[in-house]
C-alpha cells in the first residue's frame, strides 16, 4: 500500500464504517447477527446482503439467523465474504445449507489527500452533471440499463434513498445528462471525513466512452471538498479497470454466496 498514515487494518476498519453507514442508511432493517456479520434489508429493492466481516467458527447459527431475518418477508439475499476468511471449514457450512457461490467483488480505496482531481476534464462537451437529491426518478433512469433491472424495482430502491434523505442520512445522488438524457449516476455517501461511491451506473449504450469515469471524478472531487480523505467503494470485475486508473487499489477481495427463496 501506498498509504502511509493509515495501515491496512485501520483502512478496513473505516471501509467497514462506510459500508455500515451506506447500508444501514438505506435499509428498512438491520440486524447485528453476531461475531462481525450484519444483515441489511431493503426488501424488494433486491439488496439484502450478509456481511461476514471476520473469522467465525458460529457460521451455521449466523446463517440460520440470517435466513429467518428475511423469510419474515420472504426475500432472497446474499452472503459476502473476504476470500481470505473462505476456508475449506466455511465453503463447506455454505456449500451444505445451500449458498452456492455466485459472483466476487473487490473492496477498494483512494486516498484523496493524494489524488488529483479534474473535474474539468470533459470527454464530450454535450453533457452536463448534475445533484439529483431531488430528482431520484431521473437518476434512477441509467440504472435500470446498467444493472439490467426493472422500472419497478428500481423505483422502490429510489425510495429506499428518499426515505434515507429524509432522516437525513448523508447521501448526495449525481447524474451525467448528455442531450437532456440522464446516462450515467452514481450515489456518494459521507459520514466522519469517510466517503463511499454506490450505484455507479452507464446506461450500456454509452459505455466505454468515457462518461463513467468523468462523473466518479466529479463526485470524487465534491467529497474533498466537503473534507473527506478516503473515499471507498466494493466493485465487480467488469469496473476494475475504471476504478484503478482513477486511483483506487486493492483493500480486499470478496466471494458471493446467494440463497434464493
Amino acid at each position: 500500500m501506498n498509504y502511509t498514515e493509515l495501515n491496512m487494518t485501520d483502512l478496513i476498519k473505516l471501509y467497514r464504517q462506510a459500508e455500515d453507514y451506506f447500508f444501514r442508511g438505506i435499509s428498512s432493517k438491520c440486524l447485528s447477527l453476531g461475531d462481525g456479520a450484519n444483515a441489511y434489508m431493503t426488501g424488494d429493492a433486491e439488496l439484502n446482503f450478509i456481511y461476514i466481516t471476520k473469522n467465525t467458527k458460529a457460521l451455521d447459527k449466523i446463517l440460520t439467523q440470517g435466513k429467518m431475518f428475511y423469510d419474515q418477508d420472504n426475500l432472497s439475499f446474499d452472503v459476502i465474504i473476504p476470500q481470505e476468511l473462505c476456508t475449506s471449514g466455511m465453503t463447506s457450512v455454505l456449500n451444505t445449507m445451500g449458498y452456492p457461490k455466485k459472483s466476487k467483488s473487490v473492496s477498494m480505496v483512494v486516498n484523496l489527500d493524494r489524488f488529483a482531481i479534474d473535474k474539468t476534464t470533459s470527454v464530450d462537451n454535450e453533457i452536463v452533471i448534475k445533484a439529483n437529491d431531488n430528482q431520484l426518478n431521473e437518476w434512477m433512469m441509467p440504472l435500470i440499463g446498467a444493472f439490467e433491472s426493472t422500472f419497478e424495482i428500481c423505483s422502490i430502491y429510489a425510495k429506499t434513498h428518499k426515505s434515507a434523505l429524509q432522516k437525513n442520512i448523508s447521501l448526495r445522488h449525481y447524474s451525467l445528462y448528455k442531450q437532456e438524457q440522464p446516462i450515467a449516476s452514481m450515489t456518494l455517501s459521507l459520514h466522519d471525513g469517510i466517503a463511499r461511491i454506490d450505484d455507479v451506473g452507464t446506461l450500456p449504450e454509452f459505455q466505454g466512452k468515457g462518461y463513467a469515469p468523468q462523473l466518479i471524478c466529479y463526485v470524487l472531487s465534491e467529497a474533498k471538498r466537503l473534507d473527506a480523505r478516503h473515499c471507498f467503494l466494493e466493485a465487480f470485475d467488469s469496473g476494475l479497470g475504471v476504478y484503478q486508473k482513477l486511483g483506487f487499489e486493492t483493500l480486499f477481495k470478496n466471494t458471493i454466496y446467494s440463497r434464493k427463496i
